[in-house]
């Protein structure tokens, strides 16, 4: 043990100093407000997770994006008990592992300064750390795709059937990770045959590459089979590779974001309905209901037919995305980077645009610097080459954004650093010829890709107030939810989405006539908005017209899109016109909308609430007894919920179960001085001695010493005395 310390002590020491930081980074980005907030993909990975501890480990359906990295974070989440500053502090452990690979990689292919400095630079780069601290793939494929590329390197003269068979592998977990890297394993394969001198017989040669195939193959197995078994065809590891496909390819693609002709991928699609929406258009154009499997193949072939069509178009598209490829400027997707110099100190110092974009704008010329520099050591660095030049195809055929580029940093960051050390040592080779010639090189690419030259960086001052906004809302922090939704609007303001939900944050802070305002806005931009209709109509009954609420609910029903919207959404909507027909005592007609409630949302917790609370009114106490349990199934029941079950209970004169549900709803919520009232009321009804009453009368008289019904319960106890 000791002597593997004396041996790794700096990839060791280098490892632990990518882990440093990167926790340094994110405590400091854990006191700002929405840290446990998850936004975009991040929020989906968190998602995903949960369902898999909570709901189905397997799932129900093909996976629709590569299933390792969900499948790990629910691990994560599982032991820090889904704390999210917990779960990005374990992951980060994982970076620790792929800089001490880095730097045995860059120790094989040249020597320790290099490996050294290569590593030193990756524990601080600042997009590396910006992506691998969030709830992003990232983290787990540049792990096992610098493993894998290590073992490539160091272990070629191996004829081990088994040093290529667990190297396959590590490849197939990269593949489960990122399909993509799929598109290279044949180029290794390749290699890897030729470099086999020794053997002459071609089956001798080829042994090794098909182990290492076998390899790959026996990591992405368990997935294909887990697919087979759920849907009944063959899906290789995930869905999404037909859309992303058409969406990096169509007639409006840009090649930065999502943009597709048949359907409006707004701001109001969330990330768990994206594949919804785009399978309904699927369905909907092929005449009917398509597999997954389907619809991924739908999807490619209109991607293909659009390339096939639009030459000219498309080579202008590949162009242009193999610009942002090359620019200096972050190309951001689930948070703006040059936002989160503001969230920390350490970031300002990683990552900046002014003079030039750094780091990827100093990084790509001295890469260009260290490929001319080490342009005799090519057949050694081959391995590294093949890489980068054979996964940028997949990169430029789909969307390019700092976070889809990243797979190539570490191995731009070793070339880099082979080309510094080289220039630092002044090796004897290097002539003033060759000087020259890196200057001219870097002088060059630094002013050619320090500068953005299509739609780099537009509308993000928008997504980051908007989302702010989300985050304050979601934190019921409406004054600042308001102040950013209003940031937003005014280099925003016709997104009908924004709108509604600055008008609900200002319906929440009792600012009706600005929400009223804002909802017609949204309204008149979007005529067919059931979230504006449904917000609207909650805004106009808490005015008392509950007449006029309820068209506007029956409005938003009607044009409730359901391949845009999830089904809970829906069962919002009825939910909102029981409770107004209850208002109303049409409770025939309540009772009908709390039936389509719960049909709409069978995993909507709420509606299970709600509708329990009014057959309780209704005495119908039976199907009240059993709503409860089913919603508790799906979610831990708040305060509310104990209160109104342990209501009925009593009601029922069950003043055991009834006074258990006070208690349980008063471990959420001590201040519910309600349910002291019903404790004490339980108790006198069932004779308790008079002081047990009273402790309960006086702990609700401590949060509410007017409340008129405990008052006369007290009165009542005096005169019993």
């Amino acid at each position: 043990m000791t002597d593997f310390f004396k041996k790794n002590k700096w990839p060791l020491f280098l490892f632990s100093l990518a882990v440093i930081i990167r926790i340094i980074y994110i405590l400091e980005l854990s006191h700002h407000p929405g840290f446990n907030v998850p936004m975009v993909d991040e929020k989906w990975h968190w998602l995903w997770a949960h369902d898999i501890l909570e709901k189905s480990f397997w799932g129900h359906t093909a996976y629709f994006r590569a299933p390792l990295y969900p499948y790990f974070l629910a691990f994560l989440a599982a032991i820090t008990k889904s704390s999210i500053l917990w779960s990005k502090i374990l992951q980060i452990f994982l970076c620790g592992g792929t800089a001490y690979f880095l730097y045995k990689l860059a120790d094989s292919l040249f020597n320790k300064s290099t490996a050294i400095l290569t590593t030193l630079i990756y524990a601080f780069y600042g997009t590396l750390i910006f992506y691998e601290t969030m709830f992003l793939i990232p983290v787990v494929f540049l792990f096992f795709l610098v493993w894998g590329i290590y073992r490539l390197v160091a272990y070629q003269k191996s004829r081990s059937l088994k040093t290529w068979l667990f190297t396959g592998f590590i490849f197939g977990l990269a593949a489960i990770s990122r399909p993509n890297i799929l598109l290279v394993i044949p180029f290794f394969m390749l290699w890897l045959f030729f470099i086999i001198k020794e053997s002459r017989t071609f089956f001798e040669r080829i042994k090794l590459p098909l182990i290492l195939f076998v390899g790959v193959f026996l990591a992405i197995l368990p997935v294909t089979v887990r697919n087979a078994i759920i849907t009944g065809e063959f899906t290789l590891i995930s869905s999404q590779g037909g859309i992303n496909l058409y969406l990096g390819n169509n007639p409006i693609a840009t090649g930065l974001t999502m943009l597709m002709p048949e359907t409006n991928l707004d701001i109001s699609v969330s990330w768990r309905q994206f594949g919804k929406v785009t399978k309904a258009v699927a369905d909907r154009e092929a005449g009917k209901k398509l597999t997954d499997a389907q619809e991924s193949a739908f999807w490619t072939a209109k991607a293909i037919k659009f390339i096939k069509n639009n030459p000219r178009k498309f080579l202008s598209l590949i162009w242009q995305k193999t610009v942002y490829l090359l620019s200096g400027f972050e190309n951001s997707d689930n948070a703006d980077i040059y936002y989160q110099m503001t969230k920390s100190t350490l970031f300002s110092f990683l990552v900046w645009h002014k003079l030039i974009y750094f780091p990827f704008g100093l990084l790509l010329p001295l890469t260009f610097v260290g490929i001319y520099l080490k342009r005799n050591d090519f057949n050694k660095l081959l391995p590294v080459y093949i890489f980068i030049l054979a996964y940028i195809p997949s990169i430029v055929l789909f969307l390019v954004t700092a976070r889809h580029r990243l797979p190539l940093i570490p191995f731009m960051i070793m070339i880099a650093s082979a080309g510094i050390v080289m220039l630092v040592k002044g090796e004897k080779q290097l002539r003033t010829k060759q000087i020259i010639i890196s200057l001219i090189i870097f002088i060059i690419s630094l002013l050619i890709f320090n500068r953005t030259y299509y739609n780099e960086g537009k509308g993000s001052g928008y997504q980051i107030h908007y989302n702010n906004g989300i985050k304050y809302e979601q934190l019921k922090d409406y004054v600042k939810a308001e102040k950013e939704y209003e940031l937003a609007a005014q280099l925003n303001p016709l997104s009908p989405t924004l709108l509604n939900n600055l008008a609900h944050v200002q319906y929440l802070l009792k600012k009706y006539e600005q929400a009223d305002k804002n909802y017609h806005r949204a309204l008149k931009l979007k005529p067919n908005f059931s979230r504006a209709y449904n917000n609207l109509g909650l805004l106009v009954a808490t005015k008392g017209n509950l007449d006029s609420a309820l068209k506007l609910y029956q409005k938003a029903v009607t044009t409730f899109n359901p391949e845009k919207y999830s089904s809970n959404e829906l069962s919002e909507i009825y939910l909102n016109l029981a409770d107004a027909y209850d208002q109303t005592q049409h409770f025939d007609s309540a009772d009908i909308y709390y039936r389509k409630a719960l049909k709409a949302g069978k995993q909507y917790y709420q509606a299970y609430f709600d509708a329990a609370a009014f057959y309780a009114r209704q005495g119908n106490y039976k199907l009240t007894d059993s709503l409860y349990a089913a919603g508790m199934h799906l979610h831990d029941l708040p305060a509310s919920a104990f209160f109104n079950w342990g209501l009925s209970l009593l009601q029922r004169k069950q003043f055991a179960g009834g006074v258990g549900m006070m208690f349980r709803a008063l471990k959420r919520d001590d201040s519910l001085y309600q349910a002291y009232y019903c404790i004490a009321v339980g108790y006198y009804q069932q004779n308790y001695p008079v002081d047990s009453v009273k402790k309960y009368l006086d702990l609700c008289f401590r949060y509410n010493p007017n409340y008129k019904p405990a008052l006369e319960l007290n009165k009542t106890l005096m005169k019993n005395k």
